[in-house]
């Protein structure tokens, strides 16, 4: 079992999963999002997740083109994790875990929208875009 919260503490989670994928995301909505060249997030299905204080602060704002959700909070502006409900997937934002040093990263994804001028030197496997959990669960 996993716990974290927003930065101002008035949302936290549980995650029933091991968090074993987990990736480090170089799209361009995770960049504009967070003010980062990549933002490492672990990859689970949505009912492992649940909101244990604070549902009523929390926020979506939907993202069209990749038919997902990136939920926040509404008081300090945290994003938590991306909610993909076609797919019943999330990806939980790593940082945002009270155990994130207990989480690495396999690989970097969506490479083909990644800062071109930004050099990714950490030796871990890079995905033009998401791969398959199948492939990334080989990784493991």
């Amino acid at each position: 079992m996993h716990t974290g919260s927003c930065l101002c503490g008035q949302i936290n989670y549980e995650v029933d999963d091991t968090l074993e994928i987990a990736l480090n995301c170089h799209c361009k909505f995770c960049r504009l999002a967070h003010g980062a060249e990549f933002v490492p997030v672990a990859l689970m299905t949505a009912e492992k997740l649940r909101i244990v204080k604070g549902q009523d602060l929390l926020s979506k704002f939907e993202v069209v083109s990749t038919e997902s959700f990136r939920c926040f909070c509404s008081y300090c502006g945290t994003r938590l994790f991306n909610h993909n409900p076609k797919a019943n997937y999330l990806g939980l934002i790593i940082a945002t875990l009270s155990t994130s040093e207990s989480v690495v990263p396999l690989a970097n994804v969506n490479m083909l929208s990644r800062n071109m001028s930004f050099q990714q030197s950490n030796g871990l496997p890079e995905f033009d875009d998401v791969p398959p959990i199948e492939e990334l669960l080989e990784l493991v």
